[in-house]
């Protein structure tokens, strides 16, 4: 056995050894503080901005960031141009904001899967409830079905839905933080606007074909209830609707 050649492969290997346990304790030490460093830094630009436009966040700001992709739906055609729906034969409610109540007012509507949807607390007025259809607890922020109200009836609806049709198949991509999409709007807010939620879901344009691709955007809502959207890959915002040309 020739022990020279052995013994030089056994310190080449330990050689290895070392280089590979220091690389990795590299990455444990350094590698996460600077992700907390570079967090931390954005959050700290962001209320900056905030407080020098005098802007409020009354909101939970979410702090996951996780990795999505697009997805495409359909949209039935029954569903283009929803109008509203009158029924002949007002429902009483006492409160639909409680589970219970909710389940059993639409336990009685005409609407199809409504156990599909979710009731939106920033978009919901006194006489109208909004919902919208969640995908693995995720919203769809473009498929909605309104409840209309009044002393204590609900007198009317309007629905839309979509079937997801793919999405797995696209790849993901990590989203950016709610943060990074706060401060986004926040150059384009007037000096002492309210931010009133702040949410992660699905997001495409409006509806114009059969099929839609949505992306996943983060929704912010002023306190009026004016909502806005920042894509949630670029960071690139959307007006909201009544202000595009």
């Amino acid at each position: 056995m020739d022990w020279g050649r052995a013994k030089m492969i056994m310190i080449v290997s330990f050689l290895f050894l070392n280089v590979l346990l220091g690389y990795q304790l590299w990455v444990t030490r350094f590698s996460q503080p600077y992700s907390e460093t570079n967090t931390a830094s954005i959050i700290e630009e962001t209320n900056k901005l905030l407080a020098n436009k005098n802007i409020r966040v009354l909101a939970d700001v979410p702090k996951d960031t996780p990795k999505l992709g697009q997805i495409t739906v359909k949209l039935q055609e029954k569903y283009r141009n929803a109008e509203k729906v009158t029924l002949q034969q007002p429902i009483k409610y006492v409160n639909l904001i409680s589970r219970s109540g909710l389940k059993e007012v639409i336990a009685k509507l005409p609407v199809e899967n409504a156990n599909a949807y979710k009731l939106d607390t920033a978009l919901t007025r006194d006489d109208e409830y909004v919902f919208y259809q969640v995908m693995s607890d995720m919203p769809l922020f473009d498929a909605t079905l309104h409840l209309y109200g009044q002393k204590g009836e609900i007198n009317g609806f309007k629905q839309t839905a979509v079937e997801v049709q793919s999405g797995g198949e696209h790849k993901e991509q990590k989203v950016i933080s709610a943060y990074t999409a706060i401060r986004s709007l926040a150059e384009n807010l007037p000096e002492g606007s309210v931010i009133a939620d702040v949410r992660l879901g699905y997001h495409g344009q409006q509806f114009d074909s059969e099929t839609q691709v949505m992306l996943p955007t983060w929704r912010v809502v002023l306190a009026e209830g004016v909502p806005y959207y920042v894509q949630a890959f670029n960071g690139e915002l959307e007006r909201p609707q009544e202000q595009r040309e």
